[in-house]
C-alpha cells in the first residue's frame, strides 16, 4: 500500500493566480478494471481543469489504467487490492488498517467531498467510519444489481451504500426514478448527468454506399443472461432466413456453451470469448456498422458509450435507461419490445436503408461529440461538487 501526499492547503484553500476559493475533493474507486475505471479516468482528466477544485485521487494499483491515472500529477492515497478471488479473501484482514489510513489521509488533507465513481464490494466496510462532516457524493450506474452478480449480498451492500450517500449522481433518468421510489431517497438529492463517450474506437463517419460485403453487426459485453444474447442469435437467424447480407461479432467473457445449440447452424459468426483488455477494445468495433445491446434488463451501456464515440448506429430494447442513450431514428433504433422479432425488425430498418443508417451514424457521432463531451459532463458534475453539503443524518458513524 502507497499514500502520496502534497501539503494541505485547508478545507477552503485559495488559489493565489485566480483568487477562487478551492474545495477539496478525493474521487475515489478501487475497481481495478471496465467501465469505472475508464468513467473515473475521462470524468477526473476534466475535473481537474476546474480552479475551484483541488483533486485528490484513492485508486486500486491493480486497475487496467492506474498508470494513465497516476500520470495525471495528482495527490492521491493508492492501495494494493486484488487480481483474483484468493488474493481477495486474503486481502479482507488488510480492511480495517486500509480504511483508518484512507480517513487518515482525508483529514490530514482537509478533504470535505468524497466521490466514489462506481460501487465497489469494499466501499462498505470504509464508509462505517466516515466522518459525519465529510459528504460522499455516489455515482450510481445501476440501481440494482445485474442478474448473475450474487444479487442478493450485492442488493444488501449497494442499498447500504446508497444510504450513506449524502447525495447520488444517476447516469439516467430511469436510474433516478428506481433510487427514489424503491430506496425513497430524497429526489432533490439525485442528479442526473449521462454517461460520457468513451473514447476506445473513435474514429470519422463517412457514408459508404452498399458493397457485396456484408454489414458488420456486434454484441459487445459479459455473456450473462440478462444482456438477452439469446434473444439477438434468434433475431440473427430469423434476418439471415429473409435473406440479409450480415454477419455477426460476439466478443466478451462468459458460458458460450449455453448458446451452443442457437449457434450451430448459424453462418458468419464470429465469437471472441474472453475478457478484452483495455489496448483492444477499439479493435472490437473497428468494421462495424450497427452495434446490437438487446438487453432485457439495463440502466445503461458503456458499450453504447463506445459505439457513439465511433459514429456507430446502435439497435437497443426498450429496457431501463438504453432508450436514453440511444435516440430514436436519430442514433439508432429502439426496438418495439425484447421479443426476437421486434429486434430483427429494428435491426431490418437499419440494414435495408442505407440513408437511415446513415443519418444514424452521423447523428451518433455528433451526439457524443457535443452532448456526451465529457467537458460537457465536467460541467454539470463541478458545480455539484463545490455546493453539495452534508444531509446530516442522526446516530453514529
Amino acid at each position: 500500500m502507497s499514500a502520496g501526499s502534497s501539503p494541505s492547503e485547508g478545507a477552503a484553500g485559495v488559489s493565489a493566480a485566480r483568487g477562487t476559493t478551492r474545495r477539496n475533493v478525493m474521487i475515489w474507486h478501487w475497481g481495478r478494471r471496465g467501465g469505472g475505471v475508464r468513467y473515473t479516468y475521462e470524468l477526473v482528466r476534466e475535473l481537474q481543469k476546474d480552479p475551484g477544485l483541488r483533486l485528490h485521487l484513492s485508486l486500486s494499483k491493480q486497475g487496467d489504467i492506474f498508470p494513465d491515472l497516476d500520470g495525471l500529477g495528482l495527490p492521491g492515497f493508492h492501495i494494493d487490492t486484488y487480481n483474483s478471488i484468493p488474493t481477495a479473501l486474503l486481502s479482507l484482514a488488510r480492511l480495517p488498517l486500509i480504511r483508518a489510513q484512507f480517513w487518515k489521509y482525508v483529514r490530514e488533507h482537509d478533504i470535505s467531498v468524497v466521490v466514489c465513481t462506481m460501487s465497489h464490494l469494499w466501499d462498505v466496510p470504509v464508509l462505517w467510519r466516515k466522518p459525519k462532516d465529510v459528504v460522499y457524493l455516489l455515482v450510481l450506474h445501476d440501481a440494482l444489481p445485474h442478474a448473475g452478480d450474487d444479487v442478493a449480498i450485492r442488493k444488501r451492500m449497494l442499498d447500504s451504500e446508497i444510504a450513506s450517500s449524502d447525495g447520488i449522481i444517476a447516469l439516467t433518468e430511469n436510474t433516478r426514478k428506481l433510487v427514489t421510489e424503491m430506496s425513497g431517497y430524497p429526489r432533490d438529492r439525485v442528479w442526473v448527468i449521462p454517461l460520457g463517450v468513451f473514447p476506445y474506437a473513435v474514429r470519422g463517419v463517412s457514408a459508404q454506399a452498399r458493397t457485396d460485403a456484408p454489414l458488420q453487426l456486434l454484441f459487445f459485453g459479459r455473456l450473462l443472461p440478462y444482456k438477452g444474447l439469446d434473444l439477438l442469435l434468434e433475431a440473427y437467424r430469423l434476418l439471415k432466413g429473409e435473406g440479409k447480407n450480415i454477419a455477426l461479432r460476439i466478443a466478451g467473457p462468459g458460458d458460450i456453451v449455453q448458446y451452443r445449440a442457437q449457434l450451430d447452424g448459424l453462418a458468419d459468426v464470429s465469437i471472441d470469448n474472453r475478457w478484452i483488455p483495455e489496448e483492444e477494445v477499439g479493435a472490437v468495433f473497428e468494421d462495424i456498422d450497427i452495434v446490437v445491446a438487446p438487453y432485457r434488463g439495463a440502466s445503461q451501456s458503456g458499450v453504447l458509450a463506445t459505439s457513439g464515440a465511433a459514429g456507430i448506429p446502435a439497435v437497443v430494447t426498450p429496457v431501463g435507461g438504453l432508450a436514453e442513450q440511444v435516440l430514436h431514428e436519430q442514433t439508432g433504433i429502439v426496438a418495439a419490445d425484447t421479443s426476437p422479432a421486434a429486434i430483427a425488425a429494428a435491426l431490418g430498418r437499419l440494414i435495408d436503408d442505407d440513408e437511415l443508417r446513415s443519418r444514424c451514424a452521423e447523428g451518433a457521432k455528433r451526439h457524443a461529440t457535443e452532448v456526451l463531451a465529457w467537458s460537457a459532463i465536467a460541467a454539470q458534475f463541478s458545480p455539484i461538487l463545490k455546493t453539495i453539503s452534508s444531509r446530516r443524518r442522526a446516530g453514529p458513524t
